[in-house]
């Protein structure tokens, strides 16, 4: 379907306004993004902002997320022997797939800096949250074999799994943060940080 005159306006109205919140938080921080920095950066009105972005954070670090079935199902069987793992890496590749290479580097690059801040929107947001959650009560529900708890229903496993993943991911972030590392990255990561919340998980005897 070809874009429309209208559609494109609003297209490039948002990414000038996603480049300037990114561009600013980037170089300056996340504390000195403000809406009215970001307007005039991109040339629009603060009720044009409003138009698009329901709050400042969201221009910054991203929408609720939307999670693909194709990449849910190949990560979740990749990974069903640890689906907090699974959950972490839907994250991220989600993120991955809602933007420009650039525009995405220094989005991983402020949650690398800042993951407690991003996680406020792309990870713990309640739409992502409980979409995660059902994604994980569906593949569970079609794979009961992969269920941990015997004592809970598949809800209940889910919402634990995306509370522990939401951990993970803010942990794999720091650590690629303090490497100097860059984005893509592989499991291995995710499998490290996983090791070290295992070996806080167990009692010390």
């Amino acid at each position: 379907m070809t874009e429309g005159l209208r559609e494109k306006k609003m297209r490039v109205a948002r990414r000038a306004m996603e480049e300037a919140a990114v561009g600013i938080a980037y170089e300056e921080g996340v504390h000195a993004v403000t809406v009215d920095r970001i307007c005039e950066v991109a040339m629009v009105s603060r009720s044009t902002f409003f138009n698009y972005f329901p709050s400042l954070e969201h221009a910054i670090f991203g929408s609720a997320l939307v999670y693909d079935p194709v990449l849910t199902e190949r990560i979740l069987s990749a990974h069903r022997d640890d689906l907090v793992i699974a959950a972490s890496r839907i994250v991220m590749e989600t993120v991955r797939g809602q933007g420009d290479d650039e525009l995405l580097r220094k989005r991983f690059a402020l949650f690398a800096r800042e993951p407690g801040t991003a996680t406020k929107v792309s990870w713990a947001a309640g739409t992502s949250r409980a979409g995660l959650q059902d994604v994980i009560v569906n593949w569970l529900d079609a794979h009961p074999a992969s269920a941990r708890l015997a004592d809970a229903d598949h809800a209940t496993e889910a919402r634990m799994i995306v509370n522990f993943s939401i951990t993970l991911g803010d942990e794999v972030m720091r650590l690629v943060g303090e490497d100097g590392g860059d984005f893509p990255f592989g499991p291995a990561v995710f499998r490290a940080v996983r090791e070290r919340m295992r070996a806080l998980s167990v009692p010390a005897r």
